[in-house]
């Protein structure tokens, strides 16, 4: 593993992921992925038989930096998309009706800001729902590719503007609730916006 240990204890680790690095090959069984171009926390189980129970009170959620933006700052709503995943071509399309192979997905965020002179906002994006690629589509589809994300249409050069910054869980063993925040690197898409942005995005919780 090439990113660095936040938590460790007898049952769980807290990893912070660097963009490259394959959720499926780091040491533990994941409890939620991350994209292979996507950096951020982890919650890994060291017995997989803890996934499961883990899973049930996971929250994840992101940094996102996307083109364009909403209009006005605090803006908060949802997304709701039926998603296909091509696996061949490892790219998830918006469909307008379920068939096989389509699930739903959902999510919420909230804008924090929106630079007119740059064409980027910063949102805080919690996924209900666990689709490939879910943030990634389901901004492109509605014209906010993430930064960086040429996959989906981004015009914006650089690292994919997408960074898993806040994770909560039960511990299983203790019936403690955890919390882990963890600021993005210092190089855009990030370095955009000022610190104390940053640091609002991270602090704030979408949890309903």
């Amino acid at each position: 593993m090439n990113g660095q240990i936040i938590y460790d204890d007898d049952l769980i680790t807290i990893y912070e992921k660097l963009p490259g690095e394959d959720s499926e090959r780091l040491d533990g069984s994941p409890v939620g992925r991350l994209d292979k171009p996507v950096g951020g926390l982890m919650l890994l189980a060291k017995d997989p038989r803890y996934v499961r129970l883990l899973s049930e009170s996971y929250e994840k959620q992101y940094l996102a930096a996307v083109s364009g933006g909403f209009e006005g700052e605090g803006i908060k709503g949802s997304m709701n998309d039926l998603l296909l995943h091509d696996r061949r071509k490892n790219k998830s399309f918006p469909v307008k009706r379920k068939r096989s192979g389509v699930r739903e997905a959902e999510l919420i965020y909230e804008q924090i800001c929106r630079d007119n002179d740059k064409d980027i906002s910063l949102q805080t994006v919690m996924p209900l729902t666990g689709r490939t690629h879910q943030i990634r589509v389901q901004f492109a589809s509605r014209r906010h590719p993430l930064f960086g994300d040429g996959k989906y249409g981004s015009r914006h050069k650089g690292p994919i503007g997408l960074y898993a910054c806040r994770l909560s869980f039960i511990h299983p063993k203790t019936g403690e609730v955890m919390v882990f925040k963890h600021r993005p690197p210092n190089a855009e898409p990030w370095s955009i916006f000022e610190d104390d942005v940053i640091t609002r995005a991270i602090d704030l919780s979408l949890r309903q």
